[in-house]
């Protein structure tokens, strides 16, 4: 810095609402007063570097800069933004040769019980932009003392002085402590101690002119990239165990929906069962193997037929009704078809599963026929759920479902009958389509009832096998009747695979297709 008389500066810093504005305000003649904005909340008022010139009564010519903190709230106000500005200030104020910095003021505010991170933040970039050989020209301001008890005041004053990690290490080097208590007679005081001082050149200045550095490798950029990388890594790991946490969470739903969906599939096998069980109980049936000894004529009276197929047929003829109907069943159209996709999709899914059943029995008993493994028929007696009980309450479910349809479709056709003769005249068609469609749905019924029929044979076959065969490990070979009877049911499960093998994608296809 030129030595020679001309304007002295004094910079002003701190954080965000200290007080540095109103000291400003209170350190300039009345006339200038009005120049300096104020704040009264915590955000910050300074958005740039605000010097405020005037000449004192013995012809000094005083600039006391307000700067920005930097913890700055406003959006686009950054720390290294903040850093910019300053340092821009300061070398071009050292550059001009207009101009002798003889003092920096840190503000604190008394009424803080402990300094927060942005506070120290604050602090250690003020030491960084000075260096230890300007703090000789440093005043470290408290502000507030009205705001709190005066001994209080006196007790942290002194707590902020003697702590090393506060102000003891600036005091160490030359900086002193002063008060203001928002007069303008101790405002007045610490800029008259201020003027008094030699002009200084700040640590950044001596980096960026006098070495030439980059502003990021001065101290305060070093220190202030410092802060950046660690906010930076603690950011990231929170976002890590935030990730973390999300995948567990994932899991847990997904793990709960799986759970669910077992729940529910165990709660739907229960009903088929249950219904199966009305079923029978409603039908009084007796199978064809629930006999004690089988006939002479056993393998030829007994041969268990192929299961029926036309159930596929109806489905897609239904299919095809309800959607070459749509325009004469509207507006009812959507609740109908939605019912009928809905009972398809339904059936679909229960045909897959019986399938996968019955695939599994078929290849655990086709051993058990070979080599007589009475082990492999408990394992098969074991199954869970078991193909005996299960497909034929599939089927008597699905039945069940399109029976609800059924039901739906004849509570409609009742309204319409219910009408005048106009409006019976006006519904003619919609109601012809009601009664094809309902035909359909009844002929869907009667061929589940036949599988159902089919299923009762078979079941009764898996039975007679179960009474007839060893059920110990080491007992004689399974009796030539149980041979014959595991033979047919074999070939019944394949039979029934081979059927349906391509019944759940054809009607899946053709019910999603109706939807659309």
């Amino acid at each position: 810095m030129s030595n020679h008389d001309g304007e002295k500066v004094i910079a002003v810093m701190g954080s965000t609402g200290v007080g540095k504005s109103s000291f400003i305000q209170n350190s300039v003649p009345p006339r200038l007063s009005t120049k300096v904005k104020v704040g009264h909340s915590l955000r910050s008022e300074t958005n740039k570097v605000q010097p405020v010139s005037w000449v004192n009564e013995d012809g000094t010519r005083v600039k006391l800069v307000d700067t920005p903190g930097f913890d700055d709230s406003r959006a686009g106000m950054t720390d290294a933004k903040v850093l910019i500005m300053i340092a821009n200030f300061l070398t071009n104020e050292y550059k001009g040769k207009k101009s002798q910095l003889t003092g920096l003021i840190y503000f604190h505010r008394i009424i803080d019980t402990r300094v927060g991170g942005n506070a120290q933040r604050n602090l250690r970039m003020f030491q960084k932009l000075c260096g230890n050989d300007t703090l000789k020209n440093v005043v470290i301001v408290t502000t507030m003392w009205d705001m709190i008890d005066l001994e209080e005041g006196m007790q942290r004053e002194e707590e902020l002085k003697s702590s090393d990690d506060l102000f003891r290490p600036l005091l160490d080097e030359g900086a002193v402590m002063m008060r203001h208590d928002r007069t303008a007679d101790s405002a007045t005081a610490i800029i008259k101690y201020l003027l008094g001082k030699d002009a200084t050149t700040p640590q950044i200045v001596h980096e960026i002119v006098g070495m030439g550095k980059a502003l990021e490798h001065t101290a305060a950029g070093t220190e202030l990239q410092s802060e950046m990388r660690e906010l930076l890594d603690s950011l990231k790991a929170e976002m890590r165990e935030m990730q973390r946490k999300l995948e567990e969470e994932m899991q847990r739903m997904g793990e709960e929906r799986q759970r669910m969906e077992e729940e529910r599939q165990r709660m739907d096998e229960m009903k088929a069962k249950l219904l199966m069980e009305l079923d029978e109980l409603k039908r009084g049936r007796r199978c064809i193997f629930e006999v004690t000894d089988p006939p002479p004529d056993y393998e030829a009276t007994n041969k268990l037929p192929a299961p029926e197929t036309k159930c596929i047929e109806d489905y897609s003829k239904l299919l095809g009704l309800v959607r070459e109907r749509q325009s004469t069943l509207a507006p009812t159209y959507l609740d109908i078809a939605s019912s009928v996709a809905s009972c398809t999709i339904d059936f679909a899914d229960a045909v897959e599963k019986s399938l996968k059943s019955i695939q599994s029995a078929s290849s655990t008993l086709k051993p058990v026929l070979k080599s007589q493994d009475v082990h492999s028929l408990r394992r098969f007696m074991r199954m869970d759920p078991h193909p005996k009980t299960f497909t034929q309450g599939t089927w008597t479910k699905a039945r069940h479902e399109m029976e609800m349809v059924t039901k739906d479709i004849d509570a409609i056709l009742s309204k319409y009958g219910k009408r005048g003769m106009l409006d019976r005249i006006r519904n003619g068609r919609r109601t012809n389509a009601l009664k094809d469609i309902l035909g359909s749905t009844k002929e869907i019924i009667a061929d589940m009832g036949a599988m159902v029929d089919w299923w009762i044979q078979v079941n009764g076959a898996i039975r007679y096998v179960e009474d007839a065969a060893p059920h110990k490990t080491g007992d004689a070979g399974f009796a030539d009747s149980a041979m014959v009877a595991l033979t047919w049911v074999i070939d019944a499960f394949d039979a029934y695979c081979e059927a349906y093998a391509h019944c759940p994608e054809d009607l899946r296809d053709a019910a999603q297709g109706m939807s659309s």
